[in-house]
């Protein structure tokens, strides 16, 4: 097994063992990391890891590490499923891994001030060259979470779809869809621009940064965690032009 130790190590693997000429790989994830931002409700979990050391190995016979992550599915840079609204939603493994990557088409929203609604108007005329005979994947760029992540009042600054938004992306039926803000409007209760995305499209991901990164020539990648029964996975999602 090769060890990944660098991009370039990546980009060389990928050159010449699989004959595969890339140009260019940009990371759209947030590291995960003690203490990282995570959403204002008390219930909801934060990340931690801690090392497991056996009582049966003395300290001074210490030559390898094990470690013990707490992670949420919600934390980070995530793909959800309909099993997150729905009660009769569909789980990760119930998708191929074709669904979690393909090619993107952007979504330039990047004038629309924070705190503001994006109109179905608004988000119409962005989706105007959607061609769907190219495109299985739309990312909606605001360039709010590059703006202000971890900032104080992040959670409750951000822009956010209308329902009317939402509808428009669902009607093009895209299999994938992507965003760099918060998905609901601060407050919301009922997750209307959730359900209505994931009534039509197979699945969202979140918390995604540096779309205004990606060319038109890029791939769109965002693969989770194997997990049989669950309705969401963090992703290592990552555009690469080739």
């Amino acid at each position: 097994m090769k060890k990944w130790e660098s991009q370039d190590q990546i980009k060389k693997i990928l050159e010449q063992d699989l004959n595969i000429m890339t140009k260019h790989i940009v990371d759209l994830s947030v590291p995960f990391h003690k203490g990282m931002p995570k959403y204002e409700a008390p219930w909801f979990p934060e990340f931690d890891f801690e090392e497991v050391k056996p009582a049966s190995m003395p300290e001074a016979q210490w030559k390898r590490r094990f470690t013990s992550l707490k992670l949420f599915a919600h934390n980070g840079t995530h793909v959800e499923t309909s099993d997150h609204v729905f009660s009769d939603g569909k789980t990760i493994d119930s998708y191929e891994l074709e669904q979690f990557f393909g090619k993107p088409f952007i979504v330039d929203l990047q004038h629309v001030p924070d705190s503001h609604a994006i109109t179905g108007e608004q988000m119409s005329e962005a989706l105007a060259g959607y061609d769907p005979n190219v495109y299985s994947i739309v990312l909606v760029n605001t360039g709010y979470n590059d703006r202000h992540w971890g900032e104080e009042g992040f959670w409750g600054n951000s822009p956010y779809m209308t329902q009317e938004a939402a509808q428009e992306i669902a009607n093009l039926k895209p299999q994938f869809v992507g965003i760099d803000f918060q998905t609901e409007k601060p407050g919301e209760k009922n997750f209307v621009v959730h359900k209505t995305l994931l009534s039509s499209c197979n699945l969202l991901c979140e918390y995604l940064f540096n779309l205004g990164s990606i060319s038109d020539k890029a791939w769109f990648f965002a693969l989770p965690i194997s997990i049989k029964n669950v309705e969401a996975s963090p992703v290592r999602a990552v555009a690469i032009e080739f």
